[in-house]
């Protein structure tokens, strides 16, 4: 059974020092906030939306975060359903954001590299940033890939999520009620400057 981070660990882990520290917050006002539009978030203090949207295998959401997904870290639905707008910072930051290696990006490429992670899953996001990194996609970021991101553009990312996109509906054909949707999530990310 693999070891289950607490979401007192997810707290820990987004202030570890004070270099990661400053890049969390910087990851919040910058990074965060723009993703949770999103999520049917427009002020964080007023709190998170949960909702639930059938046929979306994430089930219930808050903050962005899928309760079907990330059942360990919480005790309880009720536990889920309490979750603070510092604890769904915390665990995309360090579930997503820097597992995903998005601090090596380009500045202006970190919010959609990101937003794709927090929406279609890092090993996919990864794959994605390869491809336009030119670098074998296998979704592991390893020496040949960290050397490469420094090149990797928002266009670039843009482009490729929103084919992705394309390619998910024509597998499968019941995720086309996601993809209006989908597209006009990437277009506003990418608008943002």
């Amino acid at each position: 059974m693999a070891n289950t981070l607490t979401m007192g660990d997810y707290l820990r882990l987004a202030k570890a020092n004070p270099t990661v520290t400053k890049e969390f917050e910087y990851f919040k006002e910058f990074v965060f906030n723009r993703t949770l539009v999103w999520e049917g978030v427009t002020n964080p203090k007023a709190g998170g939306s949960l909702h639930n949207v059938a046929g979306d295998s994430g089930g219930w959401t808050l903050w962005g975060i899928a309760y079907n997904h990330n059942k360990e870290m919480f005790k309880n639905f009720d536990d889920f359903k309490d979750t603070t707008y510092e604890e769904a910072a915390a665990i995309a930051y360090t579930k997503y954001y820097r597992a995903i290696n998005a601090f090596i990006l380009p500045l202006e490429a970190r919010l959609m590299y990101f937003d794709i992670a927090y929406n279609m899953g890092n090993s996919r996001a990864i794959k994605i940033m390869q491809g336009c990194a030119k670098v074998p996609q296998d979704g592991l970021i390893g020496p040949a890939t960290r050397e490469k991101m420094q090149y990797v553009t928002e266009e670039c990312l843009y482009n490729a999520r929103n084919t992705t996109y394309n390619q998910l509906v024509k597998a499968n054909v019941s995720l086309s009620k996601f993809l209006k949707g989908w597209l006009n999530r990437s277009t506003a990310i990418f608008k943002i400057k």
